[in-house]
């Protein structure tokens, strides 16, 4: 998915607490060791992050259908937007 998107960070395992760093992660620290709390991100295509869902414990995942409305609502923006410039 990294290479056929062009993403330039690692996604999921092998993320480092460095390179997680800039993120502003939610660390775990327990008996299943030290991991990365899950961070999503809706990028659109220009590369800008237009959504984000953080979560502090192991329940907290963006849910399918509020990805695909926060699509749905940047078409239907741009739509509006490019009618009102004309």
């Amino acid at each position: 998915m990294a290479q056929d998107y062009g993403l330039t960070m690692p996604i999921g395992y092998g993320v480092s607490d460095e390179m997680a760093f800039g993120y502003d992660p939610w660390y775990g620290d327990d008996d299943h060791g030290h991991y990365h709390q899950p961070m999503e991100f809706l990028i659109s295509r220009g590369g800008t992050v237009f959504a984000s869902m953080y979560a502090s414990g192991p329940i907290g995942r963006m849910a399918v259908e509020e990805a695909i409305n926060g699509v749905k609502y940047r078409i239907n923006r741009r739509i509006m937007l490019s009618k009102q410039n004309k």
